[in-house]
């Protein structure tokens, strides 16, 4: 529930909000611009997540974050024919506070057991990615047979109903502790994350091109690529992509807690490979598309998730800087997805929809066997378990 308004912000950002500006008459050259601006706080937000380590409790922050995010956004919607330097500033606020909304949840996974990690992240990113294919298609379908006013109130109650749910949460309340202290148990939280060995095979994993799902950035723009018509590429990349993602997530949450989830992850390589030479080789026909990238978007699905567990593992339990480490790692996760669209970019720009799909079908299988061989050689390493109890929990 609490990673719902994560996605739905996205989706309004990346999905509804172009399609907007374009319906109102903005060049797509501008649109690019706002986008590019807007969407900054999605590798950058670590820079601000220390607030959800300091003070209040993490649930505080995702409904305080999550009401921001839905103001902004919704005032965004309203000021569509306003000042392009106020949407823009609006939309970046917005990607801003979902950005604490991302932190604040991943510090409170970190509290789950490390048996339950992985159920825990396919839950997580169940609910981010179905929130952010479907809900992009639902605030865009409604977008064409709703007033405005009627859009913004819709995804303002969109992203502020699901963080309620954070009341459930028994979180214990912070210590009081001044401002010297808790800055120096970050810093020394912080510390030992970058002198460990298991962040830095962690790395190896988060800045690999595997399990990016770069395609999905692309796919709606090279449908007619493959000879397929407008309402089949709406619910390839729409309701049956995000159903399939989801289902995608729950299955590699289960495996990640079943097996080793480094070896899990290049497996999930292997799956986007598979379906990458898919719509690489096969004919291009419509069957092809939507086979294709329906197989590809449960392979995402299930990398999302053990990618997310990985974090987690990271992490570690019962850290002060919980927030700031979810954070700061997966700002690498989401560069390794911008250099892969770019890459996917380049394919497409020489070599057209099959040179897209080639560049990413050889990064993730490459890429799959790098990774099972550092799973092999350095697995041991991983399941050292001294990072777990480097410090006590948070509430003693």
């Amino acid at each position: 529930m609490l990673a719902l308004p994560y996605g739905i912000t996205g989706a309004v950002t990346a999905g509804l909000m172009p399609y907007l500006l374009r319906k109102y008459g903005i060049p797509v050259d501008k649109i690019a611009d706002i986008m590019a601006i807007a969407l900054i706080p999605t590798i950058w937000s670590f820079l601000w997540s220390p607030l959800a380590d300091a003070g209040l409790r993490r649930r505080t922050w995702i409904l305080a974050a999550a009401l921001g995010s839905a103001l902004s956004a919704a005032t965004a919607i309203l000021g569509i024919h306003g000042p392009v330097a106020v949407l823009t500033g609006l939309l970046f606020l917005s990607q801003a506070m979902a950005g604490l909304i991302s932190c604040s949840c991943g510090a409170l996974l970190t509290a789950m057991p490390e048996g339950l990690r992985g159920k825990t992240s396919g839950w997580y990113q169940g609910g981010n990615l179905g929130a952010g294919t479907i809900g992009g298609g639902v605030v865009i379908w409604l977008a064409d047979r709703a007033s405005l006013p009627v859009v913004a109130a819709t995804i303002a109650i969109g992203v502020t109903l699901p963080a309620l749910a954070a009341f459930l949460i028994d979180e214990p309340v912070p210590v009081a502790a001044p401002v010297g202290e808790l800055m120096l148990a970050l810093f020394r939280d912080l510390g030992e994350l970058f002198r460990s060995r298991r962040t830095w095979l962690g790395l190896v994993f988060f800045l690999s091109p595997v399990g990016t799902a770069a395609i999905g950035n692309l796919i709606s723009g090279v449908g007619q690529d493959y000879k397929a018509p407008g309402n089949e590429v709406a619910i390839v990349t729409g309701l049956a992509g995000g159903l399939l993602s989801a289902l995608g997530c729950f299955i590699g949450g289960i495996v990640a807690d079943k097996m080793n989830r480094m070896a899990a992850y290049a497996l999930a390589g292997v799956f986007a490979t598979i379906f990458g030479a898919w719509l690489m080789l096969a004919p291009h026909t419509p069957f092809t598309y939507a086979g294709g990238y329906l197989g590809y978007s449960l392979a995402a699905g299930f990398a999302y998730a053990v990618y997310t567990a990985l974090v987690l593992d990271v992490v570690g339990k019962g850290r002060r800087a919980a927030a700031v480490m979810y954070s700061t790692l997966n700002a690498t996760g989401n560069a390794s997805i911008a250099y892969m669209v770019w890459l996917d970019g380049v394919g497409y720009k020489h070599w057209g929809a099959r040179g897209m799909m080639g560049v990413d079908m050889l990064a993730n299988g490459g890429g799959a066997v790098v990774l099972f061989l550092v799973a092999f050689y350095a697995g041991h390493h991983w399941h050292h378990r001294g990072n777990e109890a480097a410090l006590p929990p948070v509430e003693a």
